[in-house]
């Protein structure tokens, strides 16, 4: 066996004895080389058992670094055929991009923002309307009971105006029998009279009849709170029965100088003043109303109700919400659709509802009648 360099790479190379002087190629560097005669020093020679070796083909020895450049080659050889790899993946991606279609055109027809316009439109004609449908009588209700409250603090003002009038008198107000006079506890009607106790000490004493007081106005009614030149109107009505039963329908019967103790039907059961019916149709009027006179004018009808006399169960009595039907020297009522407000002897207010039916028992101070008050 013939061992040799390779002239090129220097890659040592093997051959038969019977191809010296062949020219063979190195497998590594493809140099051709021509196998000498003899190796020399380091020529090593079959055995002679050995089969017949093939016809000149260079051997490699095996070598470890040539192990080493055969591995580098082939992890070369693996990159490049990665690279190839995606080069090809690149380009049907490429191609796949070109025979993808184009996107459709957009089309001429409604946008999305004029279909959301036309839609809030819609809701808008829809909703709006069933919004404030909804509203408006929840609004209302909120109103009114504004409206109540405010009326149930005026007549409880009203009725700790006769219970002061009456520490300072003793003796509690009644309708009066004559116009008021400045300064004159005993002229002009019940309004007139307790005007120092519900802080209008100034109306009092000036007997002004320009101005209004808003504490003997219902809210629930919305009047004018004042009759120019005549005096301050009142939406409340003095209970004629409180200062004598068998004058009541007479509304300049005298002063019997009533007293709280005088009220044996107890002051809890007996009604002092509250809301008397007036006609719908003239809330809005500034004089003329019927039945209804300015607190400056003592001993009318337009400043108290009554029904017929007498001392116990009195006729003549109707607790009737405010209509458009002119009101009765025995009408009570007022504008709210679950009853009218009356102020009691005690200083509280109540609520009687229109259907309540012995009404006239809770007016007469002395008839010893008994009945259960309504809940508010």
């Amino acid at each position: 066996m013939i061992v040799f360099d390779c002239p090129g790479c220097k890659t040592k190379l093997q051959a038969a004895d019977e191809h010296a002087g062949a020219t063979i190629q190195c497998p590594h560097c493809q140099q051709l080389a021509v196998v000498p005669a003899s190796s020399n020093d380091t020529a090593v020679t079959a055995t002679p058992s050995a089969p017949p070796q093939p016809p000149p083909t260079a051997v490699e020895k095996d070598d470890p670094r040539s192990d080493r450049r055969r591995r580098d080659k082939d992890d070369d050889d693996d990159d490049e055929d990665r690279r190839r790899d995606r080069d090809r993946d690149d380009r049907d991606d490429e191609r796949g991009r070109r025979r993808r279609p184009a996107p459709p055109a957009p089309s001429r027809g409604m946008s999305g923002v004029t279909i959301t316009l036309i839609v809030l439109g819609v809701c808008a004609c829809v909703i709006v309307p069933l919004l404030i449908a909804l509203l408006v009588p929840a609004v209302q209700k909120v109103r009114e009971a504004a409206a109540r409250q405010q009326s149930t603090n005026n007549l409880q003002q009203i009725v700790l105006g006769f219970h002061s009038f009456h520490d300072v008198n003793k003796r509690l107000p009644f309708n009066g029998t004559r116009n008021a006079v400045a300064n004159d506890a005993a002229s002009g009607s019940w309004g007139f009279q307790i005007l120092p106790y519900i802080e209008q000490q100034n109306m009092f004493v000036t007997a002004d009849r320009n101005a209004g007081i808003m504490t003997y106005m219902c809210p629930g009614r919305g009047r004018p709170n004042v009759e120019m030149g005549g005096g301050a109107w009142s939406d409340y009505f003095f209970n004629n029965y409180v200062n004598n039963p068998e004058l009541a329908s007479q509304p300049n019967a005298p002063d019997k100088r009533r007293t709280l103790v005088g009220i044996t039907d107890g002051a809890s059961n007996t009604i002092m003043v509250g809301h008397g019916n007036i006609a719908t149709s003239q809330y809005g009027m500034f004089n003329g109303v019927t039945l209804s006179t300015t607190v400056m004018n003592g001993g009318t009808g337009g400043t108290m109700r009554s029904g017929n006399n007498g001392a116990t169960s009195p006729g003549g009595v109707f607790l009737q919400r405010d209509s458009l039907n002119p009101p009765l020297v025995g009408s009570w009522g007022g504008p709210f659709p679950q009853g009218a407000l009356m102020g009691m002897g005690d200083g509280t207010v109540r609520l009687f509802p229109y259907s309540t039916g012995n009404f006239n028992i809770f007016l007469t101070p002395t008839g010893n009648e008994f009945a259960i008050l309504p809940d508010m």
